[in-house]
């Protein structure tokens, strides 16, 4: 079942496929088009100027990734299908590498250490800065304060 959005671009890519010539409309299968008319949005209007190019059309990504599944699928030929997905592939590659560098465990870790553990001092001069560490009490050095504490009482 489509969701809202879904449905929306499902109208869109109806009414693209309205102003399309017939001979690419006959290339995708019917039980497609069914499933488009199914699940489009009654609620939603279209309102497209079909005099502009493609690229100056202002539609929604849904819309754009059900057009683009369609041209993958039944327009294109091998030839372009090999290229767009190997183009598809790599974007995914380079996507996969940039979440690797933004969300590193071991890099966002090692800045949060060193600004907790580092703290800037200002000195009387305002040109001198000291640099002071915190000292960080381990967890088996404070339990066993509290159990020296504990026996002190």
């Amino acid at each position: 079942m489509f969701n809202e959005e879904y449905g929306e671009a499902a109208v869109e890519v109806l009414d693209i496929l309205d102003n399309t010539k017939k001979e690419d409309v006959n290339k995708i299968p019917k039980s497609f088009i069914k499933f488009l008319v199914d699940n489009a949005s009654l609620e939603y209007k279209v309102n497209l100027d079909h005099s502009k190019p493609m690229n100056e059309l202002k539609i929604k990504d849904k819309t754009k990734e059900l057009l683009g599944y369609i041209y993958i699928k039944w327009w294109c030929n091998d030839k372009e299908k090999e290229n767009y997905m190997k183009k598809i592939k790599e974007l995914e590659i380079k996507n996969e590498k940039e979440k690797k560098e933004k969300y590193n465990p071991d890099k966002i870790f090692e800045n949060k250490k060193k600004t907790d553990d580092i703290v800037e001092e200002n000195t009387q001069n305002a040109n001198e800065k000291v640099w002071v560490v915190k000292y960080k009490e381990s967890i088996f050095a404070k339990i066993k304060n509290k159990i020296l504490n504990f026996f002190k009482k």
